[in-house]
Protein backbone atom coordinates (compact mmCIF):
# COMPACT_ATOMS: atom_id res chain seq x y z
CA UNK A 1 0.00 0.00 0.00
CA UNK A 2 1.42 3.38 -1.01
CA UNK A 3 1.55 6.32 1.34
CA UNK A 4 -1.57 8.38 0.62
CA UNK A 5 -1.48 11.99 -0.49
CA UNK A 6 -3.67 14.57 1.26
CA UNK A 7 -4.85 15.53 -2.25
CA UNK A 8 -6.60 12.16 -2.45
CA UNK A 9 -8.64 12.92 0.64
CA UNK A 10 -12.39 12.32 0.59
CA UNK A 11 -13.51 15.85 -0.27
CA UNK A 12 -17.22 15.10 -0.08
CA UNK A 13 -16.84 13.94 3.51
CA UNK A 14 -14.89 17.08 4.41
CA UNK A 15 -17.68 19.24 3.06
CA UNK A 16 -20.21 17.68 5.45
CA UNK A 17 -18.49 19.67 8.23
CA UNK A 18 -20.18 23.08 8.11
CA UNK A 19 -20.35 26.20 10.23
CA UNK A 20 -24.11 25.70 10.51
CA UNK A 21 -23.67 22.19 11.93
CA UNK A 22 -21.03 23.42 14.38
CA UNK A 23 -23.35 26.20 15.53
CA UNK A 24 -26.15 23.70 16.11
CA UNK A 25 -24.01 21.31 18.16
CA UNK A 26 -22.36 24.04 20.20
CA UNK A 27 -25.76 25.60 20.82
CA UNK A 28 -27.09 22.33 22.27
CA UNK A 29 -24.07 21.60 24.46
CA UNK A 30 -23.66 25.17 25.71
CA UNK A 31 -27.38 25.76 26.33
CA UNK A 32 -28.42 26.96 29.78
CA UNK A 33 -30.37 23.71 30.22
CA UNK A 34 -27.03 21.85 30.45
CA UNK A 35 -26.17 24.02 33.49
CA UNK A 36 -22.49 24.18 32.63
CA UNK A 37 -21.92 20.39 32.35
CA UNK A 38 -20.05 20.03 35.63
CA UNK A 39 -18.52 16.66 36.57
CA UNK A 40 -20.69 15.13 37.99
CA UNK A 41 -24.07 16.74 37.31
CA UNK A 42 -27.43 16.15 35.59
CA UNK A 43 -26.24 18.51 32.85
CA UNK A 44 -23.23 16.31 32.17
CA UNK A 45 -25.50 13.27 31.90
CA UNK A 46 -27.79 15.14 29.51
CA UNK A 47 -24.82 16.07 27.35
CA UNK A 48 -23.60 12.45 27.36
CA UNK A 49 -27.05 11.30 26.26
CA UNK A 50 -27.04 13.81 23.40
CA UNK A 51 -23.59 12.71 22.22
CA UNK A 52 -24.63 9.05 22.40
CA UNK A 53 -27.72 9.77 20.32
CA UNK A 54 -25.62 11.57 17.73
CA UNK A 55 -23.16 8.67 17.43
CA UNK A 56 -26.07 6.25 17.13
CA UNK A 57 -27.70 8.33 14.39
CA UNK A 58 -24.45 8.16 12.39
CA UNK A 59 -24.43 4.36 12.50
CA UNK A 60 -21.12 4.21 14.36
CA UNK A 61 -20.44 1.18 16.52
CA UNK A 62 -20.75 1.63 20.29
CA UNK A 63 -17.34 1.30 21.91
CA UNK A 64 -18.27 1.76 25.54
CA UNK A 65 -19.32 -0.75 28.17
CA UNK A 66 -21.67 -3.66 27.52
CA UNK A 67 -22.44 -2.76 23.93
CA UNK A 68 -23.29 0.88 24.72
CA UNK A 69 -21.66 4.20 23.92
CA UNK A 70 -21.17 4.98 27.62
CA UNK A 71 -17.95 4.17 29.47
CA UNK A 72 -18.18 5.08 33.16
CA UNK A 73 -15.31 5.36 35.62
CA UNK A 74 -15.19 5.68 39.39
CA UNK A 75 -14.18 8.97 40.92
CA UNK A 76 -13.89 9.37 44.65
CA UNK A 77 -13.89 12.83 46.13
CA UNK A 78 -14.59 14.36 49.51
CA UNK A 79 -17.40 16.76 50.32
CA UNK A 80 -17.03 19.45 52.94
CA UNK A 81 -19.50 19.01 55.80
CA UNK A 82 -20.84 22.46 56.52
CA UNK A 83 -22.18 21.44 59.92
CA UNK A 84 -18.65 20.62 61.07
CA UNK A 85 -16.91 23.57 59.44
CA UNK A 86 -16.11 26.43 61.78
CA UNK A 87 -13.87 29.43 62.40
CA UNK A 88 -13.28 30.66 65.95
CA UNK A 89 -10.93 32.97 67.79
CA UNK A 90 -9.93 32.95 71.44
CA UNK A 91 -11.22 35.84 73.48
CA UNK A 92 -13.94 37.03 75.76
CA UNK A 93 -16.78 36.55 73.28
CA UNK A 94 -17.97 33.58 71.29
CA UNK A 95 -18.96 34.67 67.80
CA UNK A 96 -21.00 31.92 66.11
CA UNK A 97 -20.30 32.05 62.39
CA UNK A 98 -22.17 30.02 59.81
CA UNK A 99 -20.46 28.34 56.87
CA UNK A 100 -21.84 29.40 53.47
CA UNK A 101 -23.42 32.48 55.05
CA UNK A 102 -20.69 34.23 57.02
CA UNK A 103 -17.71 32.55 55.38
CA UNK A 104 -16.51 30.07 52.77
CA UNK A 105 -13.51 27.79 52.96
CA UNK A 106 -11.01 26.01 50.75
CA UNK A 107 -9.71 23.29 53.10
CA UNK A 108 -6.01 22.70 53.56
CA UNK A 109 -4.26 19.46 54.34
CA UNK A 110 -5.49 19.56 57.94
CA UNK A 111 -7.44 21.82 60.33
CA UNK A 112 -5.42 24.68 61.73
CA UNK A 113 -5.05 26.40 65.09
CA UNK A 114 -2.51 29.22 65.22
CA UNK A 115 -1.85 32.80 66.24
CA UNK A 116 -3.62 35.27 63.95
CA UNK A 117 -2.00 38.37 62.49
CA UNK A 118 -3.62 41.18 60.50
CA UNK A 119 -1.24 42.08 57.66
CA UNK A 120 -3.08 44.59 55.46
CA UNK A 121 -4.66 44.56 52.00
CA UNK A 122 -4.31 41.76 49.50
CA UNK A 123 -2.46 42.96 46.44
CA UNK A 124 -0.64 45.63 48.42
CA UNK A 125 0.62 43.90 51.54
CA UNK A 126 1.77 40.36 52.19
CA UNK A 127 3.16 38.02 54.82
CA UNK A 128 6.86 37.79 55.59
CA UNK A 129 9.12 35.28 57.30
CA UNK A 130 7.98 36.81 60.60
CA UNK A 131 4.57 35.24 60.02
CA UNK A 132 5.74 31.65 59.83
CA UNK A 133 3.26 29.34 61.52
CA UNK A 134 0.62 32.09 61.82
CA UNK A 135 -2.76 32.62 60.22
CA UNK A 136 -2.49 35.67 57.99
CA UNK A 137 -5.49 38.00 57.65
CA UNK A 138 -5.83 40.29 54.63
CA UNK A 139 -8.54 42.65 53.44
CA UNK A 140 -9.78 41.79 49.95
CA UNK A 141 -10.77 45.02 48.18
CA UNK A 142 -12.78 43.37 45.37
CA UNK A 143 -16.45 44.30 45.34
CA UNK A 144 -17.55 41.65 42.87
CA UNK A 145 -16.61 38.09 41.98
CA UNK A 146 -14.71 38.50 38.70
CA UNK A 147 -11.41 37.44 37.18
CA UNK A 148 -9.51 40.22 38.94
CA UNK A 149 -11.02 39.15 42.27
CA UNK A 150 -9.88 35.56 41.71
CA UNK A 151 -6.40 36.67 40.66
CA UNK A 152 -6.04 38.66 43.86
CA UNK A 153 -6.79 35.54 45.87
CA UNK A 154 -4.43 33.31 43.91
CA UNK A 155 -1.59 35.85 43.95
CA UNK A 156 -1.75 35.99 47.73
CA UNK A 157 -1.24 32.24 48.11
CA UNK A 158 2.41 31.83 46.94
CA UNK A 159 3.88 34.44 49.33
CA UNK A 160 1.80 33.00 52.17
CA UNK A 161 3.23 29.55 51.47
CA UNK A 162 6.77 30.89 51.11
CA UNK A 163 6.49 32.63 54.46
CA UNK A 164 5.32 29.40 56.09
CA UNK A 165 1.90 30.79 57.02
CA UNK A 166 -0.50 28.30 58.60
CA UNK A 167 -3.58 29.73 56.92
CA UNK A 168 -4.92 32.62 54.85
CA UNK A 169 -8.04 34.63 55.70
CA UNK A 170 -9.59 37.23 53.39
CA UNK A 171 -11.95 39.84 54.82
CA UNK A 172 -14.42 40.52 52.02
CA UNK A 173 -15.35 44.03 50.96
CA UNK A 174 -18.51 45.31 52.70
CA UNK A 175 -20.14 45.58 49.26
CA UNK A 176 -19.24 42.04 48.21
CA UNK A 177 -22.61 40.40 47.30
CA UNK A 178 -23.95 38.19 50.09
CA UNK A 179 -25.58 35.82 47.58
CA UNK A 180 -22.19 34.89 46.13
CA UNK A 181 -20.92 33.39 49.39
CA UNK A 182 -23.09 30.22 49.38
CA UNK A 183 -22.30 29.72 45.69
CA UNK A 184 -18.58 30.01 46.37
CA UNK A 185 -18.89 27.70 49.36
CA UNK A 186 -20.49 25.04 47.19
CA UNK A 187 -18.01 25.48 44.35
CA UNK A 188 -14.79 25.28 46.34
CA UNK A 189 -15.72 23.07 49.27
CA UNK A 190 -14.51 19.98 47.37
CA UNK A 191 -11.19 21.58 46.48
CA UNK A 192 -8.04 21.61 48.57
CA UNK A 193 -5.29 24.18 48.96
CA UNK A 194 -1.83 23.74 50.49
CA UNK A 195 -3.05 25.78 53.47
CA UNK A 196 -6.65 26.60 54.41
CA UNK A 197 -8.00 29.67 52.62
CA UNK A 198 -11.03 31.35 54.11
CA UNK A 199 -13.21 34.25 52.96
CA UNK A 200 -15.24 36.01 55.62
CA UNK A 201 -17.78 38.82 55.41
CA UNK A 202 -16.76 42.20 56.73
CA UNK A 203 -19.46 42.12 59.40
CA UNK A 204 -18.40 38.67 60.60
CA UNK A 205 -14.75 39.76 60.67
CA UNK A 206 -15.66 42.68 62.91
CA UNK A 207 -17.34 40.24 65.30
CA UNK A 208 -14.28 38.00 65.34
CA UNK A 209 -11.94 40.93 65.96
CA UNK A 210 -14.14 42.11 68.79
CA UNK A 211 -13.90 38.64 70.36
CA UNK A 212 -10.13 39.01 70.29
CA UNK A 213 -10.31 42.45 71.89
CA UNK A 214 -9.53 44.39 68.70
CA UNK A 215 -11.27 46.93 66.56
CA UNK A 216 -11.06 46.21 62.83
CA UNK A 217 -10.97 49.91 61.92
CA UNK A 218 -8.04 50.43 64.28
CA UNK A 219 -6.20 47.44 62.83
CA UNK A 220 -6.58 48.89 59.36
CA UNK A 221 -5.22 52.27 60.39
CA UNK A 222 -2.18 50.85 62.20
CA UNK A 223 1.20 50.84 60.49
CA UNK A 224 2.48 47.41 59.52
CA UNK A 225 1.20 44.02 60.59
CA UNK A 226 -0.55 43.58 63.93
CA UNK A 227 -0.71 40.37 65.90
CA UNK A 228 -4.09 39.75 67.45
CA UNK A 229 -2.46 38.00 70.39
CA UNK A 230 -5.09 35.31 70.05
CA UNK A 231 -5.35 31.85 68.53
CA UNK A 232 -7.64 31.36 65.54
CA UNK A 233 -9.06 27.93 64.79
CA UNK A 234 -10.17 26.83 61.33
CA UNK A 235 -11.75 23.38 61.49
CA UNK A 236 -13.68 21.18 59.10
CA UNK A 237 -14.65 17.61 58.30
CA UNK A 238 -14.92 15.87 54.95
CA UNK A 239 -17.24 13.09 53.80
CA UNK A 240 -16.10 10.75 50.99
CA UNK A 241 -18.31 10.37 47.94
CA UNK A 242 -18.04 8.00 44.98
CA UNK A 243 -19.27 9.10 41.55
CA UNK A 244 -19.34 7.34 38.17
CA UNK A 245 -19.17 10.03 35.46
CA UNK A 246 -19.55 9.04 31.80
CA UNK A 247 -17.24 9.09 28.83
CA UNK A 248 -18.93 8.56 25.46
CA UNK A 249 -17.16 6.33 22.92
CA UNK A 250 -17.91 5.28 19.31
CA UNK A 251 -15.91 3.48 16.63
CA UNK A 252 -15.71 3.21 12.87
CA UNK A 253 -14.03 -0.19 12.22
CA UNK A 254 -11.20 -0.15 9.73
CA UNK A 255 -11.47 -1.77 6.32
CA UNK A 256 -8.00 -3.35 6.17
CA UNK A 257 -7.80 -6.78 7.86
CA UNK A 258 -4.17 -6.13 8.83
CA UNK A 259 -4.68 -2.61 10.17
CA UNK A 260 -8.20 -2.61 11.62
CA UNK A 261 -6.87 -3.51 15.07
CA UNK A 262 -4.86 -0.29 15.10
CA UNK A 263 -6.59 2.96 15.94
CA UNK A 264 -6.62 6.70 15.52
CA UNK A 265 -8.34 8.28 18.53
CA UNK A 266 -10.03 11.69 18.40
CA UNK A 267 -10.82 13.24 21.78
CA UNK A 268 -12.52 16.28 23.26
CA UNK A 269 -13.78 16.92 26.76
CA UNK A 270 -17.47 17.72 26.98
CA UNK A 271 -17.53 18.82 30.61
CA UNK A 272 -17.15 22.35 31.94
CA UNK A 273 -17.30 23.95 35.40
CA UNK A 274 -21.05 24.11 36.04
CA UNK A 275 -22.81 26.84 38.00
CA UNK A 276 -20.81 29.33 40.03
CA UNK A 277 -20.50 32.89 41.18
CA UNK A 278 -22.53 35.29 39.00
CA UNK A 279 -20.89 37.94 36.88
CA UNK A 280 -21.87 41.60 36.71
CA UNK A 281 -24.96 40.73 34.65
CA UNK A 282 -26.14 38.14 37.19
CA UNK A 283 -25.34 35.18 34.95
CA UNK A 284 -24.14 32.22 37.04
CA UNK A 285 -24.14 29.47 34.36
CA UNK A 286 -20.67 28.77 32.99
CA UNK A 287 -21.82 27.48 29.60
CA UNK A 288 -18.37 26.63 28.23
CA UNK A 289 -19.21 27.25 24.58
CA UNK A 290 -15.59 27.44 23.47
CA UNK A 291 -14.33 25.35 26.43
CA UNK A 292 -15.20 22.82 25.27
CA UNK A 293 -18.52 22.56 23.49
CA UNK A 294 -16.53 23.66 20.43
CA UNK A 295 -14.08 20.76 20.57
CA UNK A 296 -16.86 18.28 21.33
CA UNK A 297 -18.88 19.56 18.38
CA UNK A 298 -15.73 19.20 16.31
CA UNK A 299 -15.37 15.53 17.23
CA UNK A 300 -19.07 14.93 16.45
CA UNK A 301 -18.72 16.58 13.05
CA UNK A 302 -15.52 14.65 12.27
CA UNK A 303 -17.29 11.44 13.30
CA UNK A 304 -20.19 12.24 10.96
CA UNK A 305 -17.74 12.91 8.12
CA UNK A 306 -16.04 9.54 8.66
CA UNK A 307 -19.43 7.82 8.84
CA UNK A 308 -20.34 9.31 5.46
CA UNK A 309 -17.37 7.72 3.66
CA UNK A 310 -18.28 5.09 1.06
CA UNK A 311 -15.49 2.93 2.50
CA UNK A 312 -13.91 3.13 5.94
CA UNK A 313 -10.19 3.89 6.11
CA UNK A 314 -7.69 1.12 6.70
CA UNK A 315 -7.32 1.68 10.43
CA UNK A 316 -10.21 1.94 12.86
CA UNK A 317 -11.13 5.38 14.15
CA UNK A 318 -12.27 5.94 17.76
CA UNK A 319 -14.23 8.99 18.85
CA UNK A 320 -14.09 9.74 22.59
CA UNK A 321 -15.94 12.52 24.39
CA UNK A 322 -14.41 12.56 27.85
CA UNK A 323 -15.64 14.09 31.08
CA UNK A 324 -13.74 15.27 34.12
CA UNK A 325 -11.09 17.24 32.22
CA UNK A 326 -11.76 20.25 34.40
CA UNK A 327 -11.23 18.08 37.49
CA UNK A 328 -7.81 16.83 36.39
CA UNK A 329 -8.17 14.89 33.10
CA UNK A 330 -10.18 12.23 34.94
CA UNK A 331 -12.07 10.78 31.98
CA UNK A 332 -9.12 10.62 29.60
CA UNK A 333 -6.89 9.00 32.21
CA UNK A 334 -9.58 6.44 33.05
CA UNK A 335 -10.20 5.64 29.37
CA UNK A 336 -6.53 5.07 28.56
CA UNK A 337 -6.06 2.94 31.67
CA UNK A 338 -8.92 0.59 30.77
CA UNK A 339 -10.47 1.22 27.33
CA UNK A 340 -13.48 -0.93 26.44
CA UNK A 341 -13.41 -2.88 23.17
CA UNK A 342 -9.85 -1.96 22.11
CA UNK A 343 -6.28 -2.54 23.27
CA UNK A 344 -4.54 0.74 24.08
CA UNK A 345 -1.34 -0.66 22.58
CA UNK A 346 -3.05 -0.54 19.19
CA UNK A 347 -3.54 3.25 19.29
CA UNK A 348 -1.14 4.93 16.86
CA UNK A 349 -2.13 8.60 17.32
CA UNK A 350 -4.35 10.93 19.31
CA UNK A 351 -5.90 14.12 17.93
CA UNK A 352 -7.35 16.28 20.70
CA UNK A 353 -9.67 19.28 20.22
CA UNK A 354 -9.99 21.70 23.15
CA UNK A 355 -11.16 25.29 22.55
CA UNK A 356 -11.14 25.67 18.75
CA UNK A 357 -13.59 28.51 18.06
CA UNK A 358 -12.10 31.82 19.19
CA UNK A 359 -9.28 34.34 18.55
CA UNK A 360 -7.61 34.78 15.13
CA UNK A 361 -9.85 33.30 12.39
CA UNK A 362 -6.93 32.22 10.22
CA UNK A 363 -4.78 30.52 12.88
CA UNK A 364 -4.93 27.39 15.02
CA UNK A 365 -2.24 26.17 17.39
CA UNK A 366 -1.12 22.59 16.78
CA UNK A 367 0.53 21.96 20.12
CA UNK A 368 2.98 19.08 20.15
CA UNK A 369 3.19 18.68 16.37
CA UNK A 370 6.94 19.36 16.34
CA UNK A 371 7.69 16.29 18.47
CA UNK A 372 6.51 13.71 15.92
CA UNK A 373 6.00 12.98 12.25
CA UNK A 374 2.49 14.41 12.59
CA UNK A 375 4.06 17.77 11.79
CA UNK A 376 5.02 16.55 8.32
CA UNK A 377 1.45 15.45 7.68
CA UNK A 378 0.08 18.79 8.88
CA UNK A 379 2.50 20.65 6.63
CA UNK A 380 1.30 18.63 3.63
CA UNK A 381 -2.35 19.22 4.50
CA UNK A 382 -1.79 22.98 4.71
CA UNK A 383 0.00 22.92 1.34
CA UNK A 384 -2.68 20.89 -0.43
CA UNK A 385 -5.73 22.42 1.25
CA UNK A 386 -5.39 26.21 1.16
CA UNK A 387 -9.19 26.39 1.20
CA UNK A 388 -9.03 25.65 4.94
CA UNK A 389 -7.63 29.13 5.46
CA UNK A 390 -5.68 28.00 8.50
CA UNK A 391 -2.09 28.40 9.54
CA UNK A 392 -1.21 25.64 12.00
CA UNK A 393 1.36 27.28 14.25
CA UNK A 394 3.57 26.02 17.04
CA UNK A 395 2.76 26.75 20.68
CA UNK A 396 3.49 30.48 21.16
CA UNK A 397 4.00 30.02 24.91
CA UNK A 398 5.86 26.69 25.28
CA UNK A 399 6.89 27.64 28.81
CA UNK A 400 3.23 27.14 29.85
CA UNK A 401 3.47 23.44 28.82
CA UNK A 402 0.00 23.26 27.34
CA UNK A 403 0.95 19.95 25.70
CA UNK A 404 0.65 18.40 29.15
CA UNK A 405 -2.50 20.24 30.26
CA UNK A 406 -5.34 18.66 28.28
CA UNK A 407 -6.62 15.18 27.54
CA UNK A 408 -3.82 14.25 25.13
CA UNK A 409 -1.56 13.88 28.18
CA UNK A 410 -3.15 10.50 28.95
CA UNK A 411 -2.04 9.24 25.53
CA UNK A 412 1.38 10.89 25.62
CA UNK A 413 2.11 9.08 28.87
CA UNK A 414 1.52 5.83 26.97
CA UNK A 415 4.07 6.85 24.35
CA UNK A 416 1.40 7.64 21.73
CA UNK A 417 2.12 10.58 19.37
CA UNK A 418 -0.46 13.33 19.74
CA UNK A 419 -1.39 16.78 18.54
CA UNK A 420 -3.57 19.24 20.45
CA UNK A 421 -5.59 21.77 18.43
CA UNK A 422 -6.50 24.84 20.47
CA UNK A 423 -6.73 28.62 20.44
CA UNK A 424 -5.61 28.76 24.10
CA UNK A 425 -7.04 31.20 26.66
CA UNK A 426 -9.12 34.33 26.06
CA UNK A 427 -10.98 36.84 28.21
CA UNK A 428 -14.05 34.60 28.54
CA UNK A 429 -12.10 31.52 29.70
CA UNK A 430 -13.91 29.93 32.66
CA UNK A 431 -16.37 32.82 32.81
CA UNK A 432 -20.17 32.87 32.37
CA UNK A 433 -19.49 34.96 29.28
CA UNK A 434 -18.15 31.95 27.35
CA UNK A 435 -21.42 31.84 25.39
CA UNK A 436 -22.36 30.35 22.04
CA UNK A 437 -22.96 33.82 20.55
CA UNK A 438 -19.23 34.57 20.82
CA UNK A 439 -18.14 31.47 18.93
CA UNK A 440 -16.64 31.73 15.44
CA UNK A 441 -18.50 28.78 13.96
CA UNK A 442 -16.76 29.08 10.61
CA UNK A 443 -13.33 28.81 12.22
CA UNK A 444 -14.48 25.88 14.36
CA UNK A 445 -15.72 24.09 11.24
CA UNK A 446 -12.42 24.65 9.44
CA UNK A 447 -10.46 23.32 12.43
CA UNK A 448 -12.72 20.25 12.46
CA UNK A 449 -12.03 19.74 8.74
CA UNK A 450 -8.32 19.92 9.47
CA UNK A 451 -8.72 17.32 12.23
CA UNK A 452 -10.66 15.07 9.83
CA UNK A 453 -7.98 15.31 7.15
CA UNK A 454 -5.23 14.56 9.66
CA UNK A 455 -7.07 11.62 11.20
CA UNK A 456 -8.02 10.25 7.77
CA UNK A 457 -4.44 10.43 6.56
CA UNK A 458 -3.12 8.59 9.63
CA UNK A 459 -5.93 6.04 9.38
CA UNK A 460 -5.01 5.29 5.74
CA UNK A 461 -1.25 5.32 6.06
CA UNK A 462 0.28 1.87 6.73
CA UNK A 463 3.21 3.67 8.39
CA UNK A 464 2.15 4.78 11.86
CA UNK A 465 3.19 8.20 13.18
CA UNK A 466 6.39 8.23 15.23
CA UNK A 467 8.03 10.54 17.69
CA UNK A 468 11.20 12.02 16.32
CA UNK A 469 14.27 11.05 18.32
CA UNK A 470 14.84 14.60 19.50
CA UNK A 471 11.12 15.19 20.03
CA UNK A 472 10.64 12.13 22.24
CA UNK A 473 13.67 13.09 24.31
CA UNK A 474 12.17 16.54 24.86
CA UNK A 475 8.75 15.10 25.69
CA UNK A 476 10.23 12.73 28.26
CA UNK A 477 12.17 15.58 29.82
CA UNK A 478 9.08 17.78 29.96
CA UNK A 479 6.96 14.94 31.32
CA UNK A 480 9.45 14.55 34.14
CA UNK A 481 9.36 18.27 34.87
CA UNK A 482 5.55 18.36 34.78
CA UNK A 483 5.20 15.41 37.16
CA UNK A 484 7.82 16.93 39.43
Amino acid sequence: MERPSPEAGPHEAVLTITAEDMAREIGVLAHDSMAGRDTPSPGLEAAASHISDRFRSMGLEPAGENGTYIDRYEWERSRLLGSETAVRIQGGGDAELEWATDFFLVPGSQPTSAEAVYVGTAGEDGPTADHQGKIVILDHPGREMNQEWQQTVMMALPPAMMSGAAGLVFILDPEFPAEVIPQLAGMIGQQQAPIPMLGITSVSAERLMKDAGHDLVALRSAEGATSLGSTMEITWAMEPETHTPPNVVAMLPGSDPELRDTYVVLTAHFDHVGIGAPNATGDSIYNGADDNASGTAGVLEVAEAFASLPEAPARSVIFVAVSGEEKGLLGAMAYVEDPPVIDIDGVVANVNLDMISRTAPDTIIGIGQEYSTLQTVLDEIQEHHPELGLAVILDPVPEERFFFRSDQLAFIQQGIPAVFFTTQDHEDYHQPSDEAEKVDNDKAARVARLAFLLAYHVAQDPTAPEWTEEGWAQVQELLGQSSG
